[in-house]
């Protein structure tokens, strides 16, 4: 069968369709509410969570940074003077402090409480820095001293249980073992003494010339109606050696002398022998008066 014969056979009946009303229609469509956007951006809910994380973040952050700071650990360093040698060190408050031979004194590296605590064994004078907001306390062996800018020498020995605080200038508050009041058990002036002896915890004071007990410091003695107990202790300090005295009677006698010229240990105890008419000599290293 020739196939072009079949097509001229087969007739299409177009269709009647109104062009306008078409385009109307899907005008319509596309305008229609049920249509869905997708709209860009951050909920609300999306936003408060997000402002509530930064606040707890940065609390969080603030909280453990003042935790850092309120655990902060500060060293304690500790100096010693070795034996026969004195040592000059100043503290961080800039306060001034000497050791005597095998004397030692522990501090923190900075001053941050509310005082400022240092802890001494031997003999340590003081030249303290003032600062009224901030009391310098001083402890050994059970005793306190507290001050706020003074000059004071302390003698704590440490087998004996007896701590010597001799005052050159302001005043110092003491207070015995135990007692944590803020009422100190004794206020000493200048030219006075507190002798505390901690196996009864008792205090006794006496008058005395302080300027001699910071002689082992400068090397210059000046002694005004000290008796020679005093001054031999003095001595013993300065030159960090042993003096007996054998004579009793002879402790209590008194002298007055001035030594200027930083003389040797011979040079004083042989100009002192003239007026107090002793004789000493000399074993294994130590000095025996009679």
């Amino acid at each position: 069968m020739d196939i072009n014969k079949c097509f001229d056979k087969i007739h299409f009946k177009s269709v009647e369709t109104d062009s306008e009303a078409l385009f109307m229609k899907v005008q319509q469509r596309i305008l229609q509410d049920n249509i869905s956007y997708i709209k860009t951006g951050v909920s609300r809910f999306w936003k408060y969570w997000a402002v509530a994380a930064s606040v707890a973040l940065f609390a969080s952050f603030a909280m453990y940074f003042i935790s850092e700071k309120k655990d902060e650990t500060i060293p304690i360093l500790e100096v010693m003077a070795i034996s026969g040698s004195k040592t000059k060190v100043i503290l961080p408050d800039s306060t001034i402090v000497w050791l005597n031979s095998n004397s030692t004194i522990r501090y923190p590296q900075k001053f941050i409480s509310m005082t400022r605590e240092v802890d001494i064994v031997g003999e340590v004078l003081f030249d303290v820095k003032r600062d009224v907001h901030k009391p310098f306390v001083v402890k050994s062996n059970g005793l306190k001293i507290q001050v706020l800018g003074t000059k004071f020498n302390v003698f704590s020995d440490y087998c004996s249980g007896v701590i010597e605080t001799t005052l050159l200038s302001g005043s110092v508050s003491i207070y015995k073992e135990n007692n944590d009041s803020y009422k100190s058990d004794l206020i000493l002036k200048p030219d006075q003494q507190a002798i505390y002896r901690k196996y009864d915890n008792h205090i006794e004071v006496k008058n005395v010339h302080a300027d001699s007990y910071q002689s082992w410091v400068s090397g210059i003695f000046i002694f005004e109606e000290n008796t020679v107990e005093e001054i031999m202790c003095s001595l013993e300090r300065a030159f960090n050696v042993k003096i007996h005295l054998e004579n009793n009677k002879l402790k209590q006698v008194r002298l007055t002398a001035q030594f200027k010229e930083r003389e040797t240990l011979d040079e004083i105890l042989s100009i002192l022998q003239i007026s107090a008419h002793y004789s000493y000599t000399k074993k294994k290293g130590e000095i025996y008066i009679k």
